[in-house]
């Protein structure tokens, strides 16, 4: 099943680790909320950055969502990542529990027109 939906960040807290040079390594915990859709409840992320001069090079993350998927109560856990030549961040569900067991699919984190975070989740649930 295929779904899209929009989503709220809810927290950032972003903190440098490793300023040498004139590319900065950084890593952020980051909060969502995703409301009026297929996903229902909450995700925290980690996020590990890379930035120059020039602004945003990559990230790579682990998120966990825990909330309803379809429905379903439970928890699973993305790995997604771009860089900044990227139009979107491209992401698979590498873990799940609860009635979410077994849970496989991909992810997709976009930006719309007007700037608003959106997720596309291709997924199957056995």
């Amino acid at each position: 099943m295929k779904f899209s939906q929009s989503f709220e960040i809810t927290k950032w807290d972003q903190a440098a680790y490793d300023e040498a040079g004139t590319i900065q390594l950084g890593r952020a915990g980051v909060g969502k909320t995703f409301t009026g859709g297929e996903l229902e409840g909450t995700s925290t992320a980690e996020l590990l950055m890379a930035g120059t001069a020039d602004g945003p090079a990559a990230y790579t993350a682990l998120e966990r969502f825990t909330g309803t998927l379809g429905g379903r109560k439970g928890s699973f856990v993305m790995l997604h990542g771009a860089t900044a030549d990227q139009n979107g961040a491209p992401g698979t569900i590498v873990a799940a529990e609860g009635d979410l067991a077994g849970l496989t699919g991909t992810v997709l984190y976009e930006h719309t027109e007007d700037g608003a975070p959106r997720i596309t989740v291709d997924y199957e649930l056995p």
